[in-house]
């Protein structure tokens, strides 16, 4: 028996997300979940409509009719894993191994003079870029982040098609491809399609991870998972890269910084438990809204995020003082 109480947030952009995202501040909702065993921990619930997620009001309804969706799911998991460690009077830097993460550019227009120089000075290797409002101005600042020296992680969002993604991918430099680490979710998933896309580069695989027929596969038609606790099962994610030999990074949702300390966590647990399989995470994603009392409570080390002060994830002191409500079931 559990009980959840619910306390909502609203998060303000402070410029473009995604080629498929818009700009209007983003809402969302903070979750206290107790158990009747005494555990009792905190996360995050925070959708994408944009990208085919049920909205807040609607998964806060399904959850009072006593139906879950997968991110709630995931939610009430994240919490369990909070109230864990909390029990256990640990912090989630306490359980889990260091882990690095790459810098997020949501806006190409973002690469100021001396940008990159100074990201390479905080210890930053990989540049993940958001990809598909404008690709002839995306190439040219692909061509600069590849001149600093700095690996590439491109996102499109299942935006575009094959062709348009193989007319890009060949008119790129040399020098720029040798430097892409992989490309997320290319175009829509199609196997046969996705098997040519390989030959160009390595594929990643993010929020088409629904399109796939799991169980019919005859072959990955991609080399690396990237997986958002907040909304995948990390288990049978875990159980896909072991059977198709695949890599897997793990990244926030462009959430609540409680959301992204959960996905942190995670990263540094399957770090420690898998090693290698596990890549650069993508959690530094607090720096994309304009700072609120959780965000400023954060602190970093170039691509490292450093312990947070309290149990758990942390944040004991903010999320004490939060007005909960009950999640009254119908």
């Amino acid at each position: 028996m559990i009980k959840i109480f619910t306390s909502p947030y609203s998060l303000k952009p402070v410029g473009l997300l995604s080629a498929v995202a818009n700009v209007t501040a983003r809402q969302g909702a903070l979750f206290k979940v107790e158990w009747s065993d005494g555990h009792m921990g905190y996360a995050d619930l925070h959708p994408w409509p944009e990208l085919g997620d049920l909205s807040l009001q609607e998964q806060l309804e399904d959850l009072r009719m006593g139906r879950m969706t997968a991110q709630v799911e995931q939610s009430i998991w994240m919490a369990r894993r909070d109230a864990v460690l909390r029990k256990q009077k640990k912090n989630i830097f306490d359980a889990g191994e260091k882990i690095r993460n790459n810098y997020l550019l949501s806006n190409y227009q973002d690469l100021k003079p001396g940008f990159l120089d100074e990201l390479k000075k905080q210890g930053f290797t990989t540049v993940k870029v958001k990809m598909g409002r404008d690709l002839q101005q995306e190439a040219v600042a692909l061509t600069h982040i590849a001149a600093a020296g700095l690996r590439m992680r491109l996102d499109f969002n299942a935006v575009g098609s094959w062709q348009i993604f193989e007319k890009f991918m060949t008119g790129l430099p040399p020098a720029v491809r040798v430097l892409i680490e992989y490309v997320e979710d290319p175009f829509p998933f199609d196997f046969h399609a996705w098997n040519e896309a390989r030959k160009l580069c390595k594929i990643a695989l993010d929020n088409q991870y629904d399109k796939v027929p799991w169980g019919k596969l005859p072959s990955a038609a991609f080399d690396v998972l990237v997986i958002k606790p907040a909304k995948t099962d990390v288990d049978k994610a875990v159980a896909h890269c072991q059977k198709w030999n695949l890599k897997m990074t793990v990244t926030s949702y462009m959430d609540h910084p409680v959301g992204m300390l959960h996905a942190l966590g995670v990263a540094m647990d399957l770090k420690k438990q898998y090693g290698d399989m596990i890549l650069e995470a993508g959690c530094l994603t607090y720096r994309l809204f304009q700072m609120e009392s959780f965000g400023a409570e954060i602190n970093t080390q170039g691509p490292y995020l450093l312990k947070t002060k309290g149990l758990g994830i942390g944040f004991d002191r903010l999320l004490e003082a939060l007005p909960w409500q009950p999640l009254q079931s119908r």
